[in-house]
């Protein structure tokens, strides 16, 4: 009787539990006419960059001439070699056979992997850059709800007072990708041959805010996939519509560690993936747009996942696309 009792009391405390985070599910939502939906989860996996075209950007803290994030101090990938350190970068034919799920169909013999090899004369905190090319494919303009006295102050504004636009002050650029929906986790596919170095991916939030996710070691020998999941503390939703806020990843780093030798470091990347929630709420009057910035907007995890997997167009035509300023200048 008693051990029933204590299996009566078990059960009674899991379902109090499950509805207590039920009931917290539902408070994040958007409420509608129809109720919040919000906490239902889309999963999906997809990759965001496989490298069969895209050559990287690579460079050192080391190197004689480090670049900048906005090309005042362009990258050189032709660099020639400093007293402290090397590093070459290209594009080579391969891939990790033990990726599941994934059909490369005729394009298996085009598939091509990120490849990197660098060289630390000294050791101690030497640490690798790895992002995406400072071009259109990789700009994401991202409004901030501000206007900035700057802009006022600056001299073209001041010679042409009446050319200020308000979208040209808010709208901040960042290289990089734009992560779609509400992401869950990151992985990506690294072939190591046993240098003790550590991998860390850098992304940015709605608010302007830096993340450092770790994906941990890349001592080993052999393709191996790596992870990161995202904290629940980073944001990437409001209770407003459109609620997700995506994520941009910006870069991955590559860290030596106390053991790091001095030997040449050769690594492959490949199969950048995500693991993230594609759901979006719905609400009769969705459809009514007050322009195309606004439509654009709204569609913005969708066409996310058309442009990441290449395929297909978003269910809705928003007339021409969005209509924003260009970024400001730095």
């Amino acid at each position: 009787m008693k051990k029933k009792l204590q299996y009566i009391f078990i059960l009674f405390l899991v379902s109090a539990i499950s509805l207590v985070g039920i009931a917290f599910a539902e408070k994040k939502g958007v409420k509608t006419s129809n109720g919040s939906d919000l906490s239902v989860n889309e999963l999906k996996a997809l990759t965001v960059e496989n490298w069969d075209k895209t050559e990287w950007e690579v460079f050192t803290d080391k190197d004689s001439e480090i670049p900048d994030t906005y090309g005042k101090r362009p990258y050189k990938k032709d660099l020639a070699a400093s007293s402290q350190a090397s590093r070459e970068v290209k594009l080579v034919k391969g891939y990790p056979r033990d990726v599941k799920n994934i059909d490369l169909g005729s394009e298996k013999d085009n598939a091509q992997v990120l490849a990197l090899k660098f060289f630390f004369t000294f050791p101690g905190n030497n640490e690798v850059t790895i992002r995406p090319p400072r071009t259109e494919n990789f700009l994401v303009k991202r409004p901030r709800y501000y206007v900035g006295d700057n802009a006022f102050n600056s001299d073209e504004a001041k010679k042409d007072p009446a050319s200020r636009d308000i979208k040209n002050m808010n709208i901040q650029p960042i290289y990089g990708i734009d992560l779609p929906g509400v992401v869950k986790s990151l992985s990506v596919w690294v072939l190591g041959r046993g240098n003790d170095y550590t991998l860390e991916g850098w992304i940015e939030d709605w608010k302007g805010d830096t993340h450092i996710l770790k994906f941990g070691s890349v001592n080993f020998v052999g393709w191996r996939p790596l992870t990161a999941t995202i904290p629940a503390y980073i944001p990437q939703f409001v209770e407003a519509y459109p609620a997700t806020k995506s994520l941009v990843f910006k870069q991955f780093k590559i860290r030596s560690t106390p053991q790091t030798g001095g030997d040449i470091t050769y690594l492959f990347f490949d199969e950048f993936k995500v693991l993230t929630d594609v759901f979006d709420v719905h609400f009769d009057g969705a459809s009514i747009d007050f322009d195309a910035d606004d439509c654009n907007n709204k569609q913005k995890v969708e066409q996310l996942e058309v442009k990441t997997r290449k395929e297909g167009k978003p269910s809705r035509d928003c007339g021409g696309g969005s209509k924003s300023a260009p970024p400001a200048k730095q």
